[in-house]
């Protein structure tokens, strides 16, 4: 313990394992062994330790804290849920076992139900760490105001020189801030990581739609050789490649054969090969360098791997057979009363983004981003046991009562809420049995050019069906199977399908008839999304910025040659 105190942990980790040699089940010293390995970034070490304390006291909730601590740096996530809960089941209000969870939940790609135990965390008791992570998350899913009141509530708790500049600094470029989030982007520089903040800056001012100073940002990165392959992948959502970029992407394609790249970063370089080529109309060098990155994808990301068809079609099978139209007018027949959320569905890459920057133009819609709730909730109402697919209404109907109070924009005038979250298509029976009054957008495109965005950019990893042709089919006739069904099933008041191509071919009559859908008076700025000043946080960042165009239609032509499984869904 002198050693510990005295900054020595690895020769207090030393000397704990020589006490365990000599008392090996003293729980005091397994729980400071733990610590102390997480610590040093042993973490098979403080598995080791921190499940033996758990044998030894099994009503001690340390232990399996520690233990979910080292399964989480071990991205054995389940597994530290597991041991999270058992941690929460023995101390309901221990803050640093629901933050730990939150953390877990994070790093599951969970953030909607990390945020709520966050929030939990910080009204038991309030702590900085807690409060920048929750305020990151934040940032991450459209809700930079909020991260900047999370921050402002435990800025006094934090010494000046250590206060999250960049987080806030983030939020505060998101919001159009710039004038205030110029100084504590400076601040941000000076306290190190001058590359991540920068990069962070860049993805910020992108967001913003200041694409300039994202690319002087980025320029000066790459011509210093800081971090180039994220850079030049973050720089490549900013504009269009032109020939005089050239000596740059020739420098970038140089860069394959360095060896000491990260997966990641060869990801992010062949990504941004990928579409610095499809810019140049090389289109058989884009295809190679697409092919590379999903390969590198499916090697390092295990739900790629992992992905079972089997048990898709099943789900797909059960939502089919249980919301038949008669269940579903049952249901909803009790449902919430509120219209406020406007839904926006379809397959990813499917227009869903230039959709929701249509429709929250309007003054009476405002926008809600891209909301993972539902479908991070539908594991409480929607579950599996021993392989049948199971629906609890009563639980979904609670869902939706939080829900309502998750959209509420907390201001006059606002006729709905656009929560635009292709994912939900799976749940658009659900949401309608819950909210009969609320209104689905679903946005569909032609299949090969959906397959083929889907290829070419970079998502989340836990979306297990990318990065394999075949997958990638199989899930979009899924997906198409089921939102058929939902056209049969659903009412047509309130389930509208719009097609990709005609929103871009017939802007003014499509959008028009969107908005008569939705029963709204037609107001020019609808009518010209590119001026829509709210900031874009998905892969269409840039598209959404230009006048609405037919550019990415048929896109699939230009790689007819090496479509492989995907000209199986050719129409």
């Amino acid at each position: 313990m002198i050693l510990l105190a005295k900054g020595d942990q690895a020769g207090a980790l030393a000397s704990f394992a020589a006490a365990l040699d000599i008392a090996p089940r003293d729980p005091e010293t397994l729980a400071w062994a733990a610590f102390t390995s997480l610590n040093l970034s042993q973490f098979e070490g403080a598995e080791r330790y921190a499940r033996r304390l758990t044998e030894i006291a099994p009503k001690n909730h340390q232990g399996f804290y520690l233990l979910a601590s080292a399964l989480r740096a071990l991205d054995r996530i389940p597994e530290g849920l597991a041991a999270i809960d058992k941690a929460l089941a023995l101390n309901p209000k221990d803050t640093e076992s629901i933050v730990a969870k939150a953390r877990l939940l994070k790093a599951w790609r969970m953030p909607g139900l990390a945020i709520d135990l966050y929030r939990q965390a910080l009204a038991i008791r309030p702590s900085a760490p807690a409060a920048i992570d929750l305020a990151k998350i934040l940032i991450k899913e459209s809700h930079p105001e909020a991260a900047l009141d999370v921050l402002k509530s435990v800025e006094a708790a934090i010494p000046p020189d250590l206060r999250p500049h960049a987080v806030a600094a983030e939020a505060l470029t998101l919001l159009h801030r710039y004038d205030e989030a110029e100084p504590k982007w400076s601040a941000a520089l000076k306290q190190g990581q001058a590359v991540s903040v920068s990069q962070t800056r860049a993805r910020a001012e992108i967001a913003a739609g200041r694409f300039e100073v994202a690319e002087e940002i980025l320029g000066d990165l790459i011509a210093k050789g800081q971090d180039a392959p994220t850079s030049f992948q973050i720089l490549s959502t900013s504009r269009k490649m032109k020939a005089d970029d050239l000596p740059l992407i020739d420098r970038m394609n140089a860069l394959r054969d360095d060896t000491g790249l990260s997966p990641s970063q060869r990801i992010e370089l062949n990504y941004a090969l990928g579409k610095s080529f499809d810019d140049l109309k090389e289109y058989e060098r884009a295809m190679g360098r697409f092919d590379e990155a999903n390969r590198i994808c499916r090697e390092s990301y295990p739900h790629r791997r992992e992905f079972d068809r089997e048990r898709a079609r099943a789900f797909t099978d059960f939502l089919i057979d249980y919301f038949t139209e008669s269940k579903i007018k049952a249901l909803a027949a009790n449902g919430l009363s509120s219209s406020l959320p406007l839904f926006v569905v379809g397959m990813m890459r499917s227009g869903t983004t230039l959709t929701e920057s249509v429709l929250s133009a309007h003054s009476q819609v405002a926008d809600g981003g891209e909301q993972a709730f539902w479908t991070e909730r539908g594991i409480e109402f929607m579950y599996n046991d021993r392989e049948v697919f199971r629906y609890d209404h009563r639980q979904a109907m609670q869902t939706g009562q939080e829900y309502l109070k998750f959209v509420d924009p907390k201001r006059d005038g606002i006729r709905y809420v656009v929560d635009k979250n292709p994912a939900n298509i799976d749940l658009a029976a659900i949401i309608h049995a819950v909210l009969p009054n609320a209104k689905i957008v679903h946005l569909n495109r032609h299949p090969v050019d959906n397959l083929l965005s889907l290829w070419m950019t970079p998502m989340s990893p836990n979306v297990g069906y990318l990065s394999d042709r075949e997958n990638l089919v199989f899930a979009y006739r899924e997906y198409t199977r089921l939102w058929k069904h939902w056209q049969n099933v659903l009412p047509s008041d309130r389930f509208a399908t719009y097609r990709y191509e005609d929103l871009t071919s017939a802007p003014e009559e499509t959008i028009a008839s969107m908005l008569s859908f939705l029963d709204l008076e037609p107001e020019p700025a609808c009518f010209a999304p590119e001026k829509n000043t709210r900031s874009v946080l998905t892969p269409s960042v840039h598209q959404v910025r230009q006048p609405i165009h037919r550019g990415s239609q048929a896109r699939w032509k230009n790689y007819e040659s090496w479509l492989g499984p995907f000209a199986e869904v050719l129409e």
